[in-house]
């Protein structure tokens, strides 16, 4: 099949994904609209989502279709999803269309040559972060392209300057455009090992000139010379198949004699290779603890949120539990609270309570916020320091807390002194919110237990 014609939908259709992505992240506010899912399934596109669940859940999802999908498309023709779906990559695909108005054609628009000694180093990087992932950490899961493009996008839209974005497209102008797809994303680095056994690949003609041409316009560098046919980390674009100057072209056809396609980066099984293996999955089991493990009391977490140990497993740091916050009492965890806190959701009912809409529950896309009534998902108990309450140290009529809660879970007696009922209180920081008490003398505390029997 030949790949000629496809230079307009290359850029289109990624940029269009792309765009689609920012759209819904934008429209995720309250009330969200009826369409708000549409990210989430975008985002079960990605298989390791799927290799995620399966380590929290054990079973299969109903949704596993759609990562399944992917996986069929990569065993048949390789890395179609990152050349065409991934809303990074479209990103990325601007950037190198935007590249491409430098005069010149014979520039080089694929890695340069001092990469290749960062290729045999990659797949190892991929070890290290799936072992993170199993280990129990939700950062490998922000790699990932759907997750870090909305937690960038909801970073943006709160003022903040998305650094992560701004570092993936530095570095891709700095070296090429995409190298976060072949040196960095994990879930490209899976799609690419499993792309080494595809049906049918990108094959050079049979009066193959070793020109070159291919290897200098390739984006990912999978077009290498000597090689008959194109590297796992092709992504169909059809750029070589254009600057070809053989008649019949290059064009997809099936790998004779099955078994892996040509990947740089040498064997799977040779002993260096068991070594370095070894040595990823060392890492990954000393930087584990500080991943995993959160530093002092955990923070006020989202109404639903499961157990702070498997929130942190779970939470991929996606944003957009944030981004869809009406009160806007979620806030990105800072640096100070430890790497495996670092921009998971936290309340801070001083500055503002939660509105109890659980919008959080249904754009998170990993689980981590589960569905439960308002009743039962609780965020923590508020508890009254009588040394500093008002009513209580000087028998003020204040009862501001009282007047605050939405669960009625503050009585007074005869003297208006308030007490908190741990039977209704759900912890939405409403009383904490509206003390006049500088510093607040009725504080939410967060409970070991998220949910209420």
């Amino acid at each position: 099949m030949k790949l000629t014609g496809l230079r307009f939908w290359r850029t289109l259709l990624p940029a269009t994904m792309l765009a689609l992505v920012v759209t819904q992240v934008a429209r995720h506010e309250y009330p969200l609209p009826p369409d708000a899912g549409l990210l989430l399934w975008l985002t079960r596109l990605d298989p390791l989502l799927l290799v995620g669940h399966l380590r929290w859940e054990g079973t299969f999802p109903s949704w596993g279709w759609l990562p399944l999908a992917t996986l069929l498309v990569t065993f048949a023709a390789g890395r179609v999803f990152c050349g065409w779906l991934c809303p990074v990559g479209g990103l990325l695909a601007v950037l190198h269309s935007l590249q491409g108005v430098r005069l010149g054609p014979s520039r080089r628009d694929g890695p340069p040559r001092w990469t290749r000694h960062l290729r045999v180093w990659r797949f190892y990087w991929l070890i290290l972060l799936l072992a993170v992932l199993l280990l129990g950490s939700g950062w490998t899961l922000y790699l990932s392209p759907f997750h870090l493009l909305t937690s960038e996008m909801s970073r943006l839209w709160a003022g903040q300057v998305p650094w992560a974005a701004l570092a993936l497209v530095t570095v891709g102008l700095i070296t090429f455009p995409r190298f976060w797809c072949v040196y960095l994303c994990p879930s490209g680095l899976l799609l690419s090992v499993l792309a080494r056994w595809r049906l049918w690949a990108v094959k050079k003609p049979a009066g193959c000139i070793n020109c070159g041409a291919c290897s200098k316009v390739c984006p990912t560098g999978a077009s290498a010379s000597g090689t008959s046919s194109a590297g796992a980390d092709c992504l169909l674009c059809g750029r070589c198949a254009e600057r070809c100057p053989i008649n019949e072209g290059i064009a997809l056809g099936e790998r004779k004699g099955g078994g892996m396609a040509p990947a740089s980066g040498g064997g799977l099984f040779k002993r260096r290779e068991i070594i370095r293996a070894g040595v990823a999955l060392t890492v990954a089991a000393a930087a584990a603890p500080t991943l995993i493990v959160a530093k002092g009391d955990p923070p006020l977490r989202p109404p639903g949120a499961l157990a702070e140990a498997e929130f942190l497993a779970r939470c991929s740091r996606c944003g957009r539990c944030i981004k869809a916050c009406p009160g806007k009492c979620l806030k990105a965890a800072p640096l100070s609270k430890g790497a495996a806190v670092f921009l998971t959701p936290m309340i801070v009912p001083r500055e503002a309570r939660c509105e109890l809409t659980q919008d959080c529950q249904r754009v998170c896309p990993t689980g981590a916020i589960s569905h439960l009534p308002v009743a039962k998902a609780i965020i923590g108990f508020a508890e009254i320091d009588r040394t500093r309450c008002l009513g209580w140290t000087e028998g003020k009529l204040c009862l501001l807390c009282q007047e605050q809660c939405p669960q009625h879970a503050i009585t007074s007696d005869g003297l208006h002194r308030p007490s908190v009922s741990h039977e209704l209180c759900v912890g939405c920081g409403a009383c904490e919110n509206g003390c006049p008490v500088e510093g607040a003398a009725i504080v939410v505390r967060p409970q070991p237990s998220r949910r209420r029997p």
